[in-house]
């Protein structure tokens, strides 16, 4: 199995820290790395603990925050914009709430504050131990996995990138990892209530085409959220910053601008 730094990082400037989704890594924020480099930011992209770890172990999404936290002392930064997607945006919430003297703003890319159905909870969690293996994940479940990631749009019009990703997953992410990843999440709470805490201006981006977070469950983000610009892109699935990289792009950019007085 292939070793993980870290993070990742590239540019100079006001820091954005990205946490990324289930099944992936860091790697998934390369073209918001490269865009938002080229306009001085400074993009860290953190590996979940999960790829990091020799043993994989549950965790909670408070913990995820906390480790953005500790990254952001060891690389000695004091007020950034945290991101993140999916569980990576989940724990983004956390850390706006945990943490709002140090969140200068929040990115959530296809996320909820809402918890999970019941029976939601229960069919991620038997799906999800079976990964508490040694190995690879197999293709099989890479493959099962593909369509909650990815659109149907994407699907017909982009093979490649799920292609690329399913060879990816069966091939480099530990089973383990992605049971302990799934841990944090399955049976998460509703966070609803607390969103009006949210202090720090935050951007969403969420697909139209989103599976796993249909876009009725983010509706009491949009209510709940005092300072929230929010962006829907058609024809775009669970992964909004891989499926439309330019549209996410130009959104994260146009945002960062805005709140660093650009």
């Amino acid at each position: 199995m292939a070793g993980f730094a870290r993070y990742l990082e590239k540019g100079t400037g006001p820091a954005v820290i990205f946490n990324h989704g289930t099944l992936m890594d860091a790697t998934m924020f390369a073209p918001q790395m490269d865009y938002l480099a080229a306009k001085g930011y400074r993009v860290i992209a953190q590996n979940s603990r999960a790829l990091l770890e020799e043993v994989p172990a549950a965790h909670s999404l408070d913990d995820l925050a906390a480790d953005t936290l500790r990254l952001a002392d060891d690389l000695g930064l004091e007020h950034f914009v945290a991101a993140g997607m999916s569980v990576g945006a989940f724990s983004t919430i956390n850390f706006a709430l945990n943490y709002p003297d140090r969140c200068k703003a929040a990115i959530f890319i296809d996320t909820m504050a809402v918890d999970y159905p019941d029976a939601e909870k229960e069919a991620f969690r038997a799906k999800f131990d079976e990964l508490n293996v040694d190995g690879p994940v197999s293709r099989a479940v890479a493959e099962w996995s593909a369509p909650f990631c990815f659109g149907k749009t994407t699907y017909a019009n982009n093979m490649a990138l799920v292609q690329h990703w399913i060879d990816r997953w069966a091939t480099l992410i530990p089973a383990r990892a992605v049971w302990a990843q799934s841990t944090s999440w399955t049976h998460k709470a509703d966070y609803t209530p607390r969103l009006k805490e949210i202090a720090c201006p935050v951007l969403m981006l969420h697909g139209e085409e989103d599976v796993p977070l249909p876009l009725e469950r983010v509706l009491s983000m949009v209510m709940e959220i005092p300072d929230l610009t929010m962006h829907k892109f058609a024809r775009v699935g669970h992964t909004a910053n891989l499926e439309a990289p330019d549209l996410a792009n130009r959104a994260i950019g146009n945002f960062l601008d805005r709140i660093h007085g650009r």
